[in-house]
């Protein structure tokens, strides 16, 4: 049976006993990214996270954790809150999930094509997103080899994503 430890808005730590073993599990928070395609091209932007205390170059997204709110709807809030747009066309991608592991975690990722601007945003968010890109294949891996990018599991759904659309 686990015992939760230290319980958050975003982070769950918990411990179980398994055959005489203390096992220790963090559980994140469900979360969505965005992936805006447009001429082939997938959408990253720059953003200045203040609790990092850097920028970087990343997906869109967001937690789940508005009440009564879709993953779907909270892609499209976060959308129009980091990039000020919209889009007409969207798709549940990759559903990336780790269930029962040491970190437990379940990300949705959603195409959004037919994009529309719109008039700029208030983000509520802290971060400042500075530039907004859209990368090619080619762009985007020499982006990832000057390492601008993190490899993490958000690269990898890109990758399977430009595979998909060439």
């Amino acid at each position: 049976m686990r015992k939760i430890v230290y319980k958050g808005k975003y982070l769950t730590m918990s411990t179980e006993e398994i055959d005489g073993h203390i096992y220790e599990r963090v559980s994140v928070r469900s979360g969505i990214r965005v992936l805006p395609v447009k001429d082939d091209k997938i959408l990253f932007i720059r953003e200045f996270r203040k609790h990092e205390g850097s920028s970087r170059l990343k997906l869109i997204g967001g937690w789940v954790d508005k009440e009564n709110k879709s993953p779907l709807e909270i892609a499209k809030e976060e959308l129009k809150e980091e990039v000020s747009m919209k889009a007409s066309d969207w798709e549940l991608f990759y559903t990336y999930e780790i269930p029962n592991g040491t970190i437990e975690e379940s990300v949705d990722y959603f195409i959004a094509k037919d994009l529309e601007e719109l008039p700029p945003q208030e983000n509520p968010d802290s971060d400042i997103v500075e530039d907004v890109m859209f990368l090619g294949e080619n762009e985007f891996k020499e982006k990832l080899q000057a390492k601008e990018l993190r490899w993490d599991k958000d690269v990898v759904v890109a990758l399977m994503l430009f595979e998909n659309l060439s």
